[in-house]
């Protein structure tokens, strides 16, 4: 091979490299534009204040659908964990006061696995509530939904299913009812 043909393949060779490294500046700095562009978007649940169309698998297998549920009736939806603290504590605080929920549907969703929401659905006595609906969030559409950073998470809606208010961390049950009632 002649030396005029060596210095053209390696001269071709760093303008390749050349392309590619720049190919790959303008993709990485093309996904951090599409990231901040998402980041600028209010949540879904800001954007659609409305009950969403969620499915859960419960504690018996079954699947909850919002669809499923009591027409006609004001929701709480709780997002939990049930080895987290402070969701034990505000569910306790619900507990406390639960013939006040009652006349509400409750819809608590978790990503935890299957087997600890039935130990915790036993060691609650869960089976005693009315309108309750319990279950395994496997899609984790709630949590994309909502944009959770801090359980417990709960999302407040009229009887028309329209966006009331929402709650991040420990609330007390007084609040919460208060604020359905108003």
């Amino acid at each position: 091979m002649k030396l005029s043909s060596v210095y053209f393949l390696k001269a071709l060779q760093f303008r390749l490299w050349s392309y590619l490294a720049f190919f790959i500046m303008v993709l990485f700095h093309s996904t951090n534009l599409v990231a901040q562009a998402n980041d600028s978007l209010p949540p879904p649940y800001k954007r659609f204040p409305v009950l969403p169309p969620f499915e859960l698998k419960g504690v018996n297998d079954n699947l909850i659908k919002r669809d499923d549920m009591a027409k006609r009736k004001a929701t709480i939806v709780m997002f939990f964990s049930p080895d987290c603290h402070h969701c034990i504590d505000q569910f306790n605080q619900l507990n406390n006061v639960k013939k006040d929920f009652e006349k509400y549907n409750l819809v608590m969703a978790t990503y935890q696995p299957i087997e600890q929401l039935q130990e915790f659905y036993k060691q609650y006595g869960l089976e005693t509530w009315k309108n309750l609906y319990i279950g395994r969030d496997e899609k984790y559409f709630l949590p994309t939904y909502y944009r959770l950073s801090n359980l417990p998470f709960i999302a407040l809606y009229d009887r028309k299913g329209k966006l009331i208010e929402t709650f991040e961390n420990t609330t007390p049950a007084a609040r919460i009812l208060s604020t359905l009632e108003q």
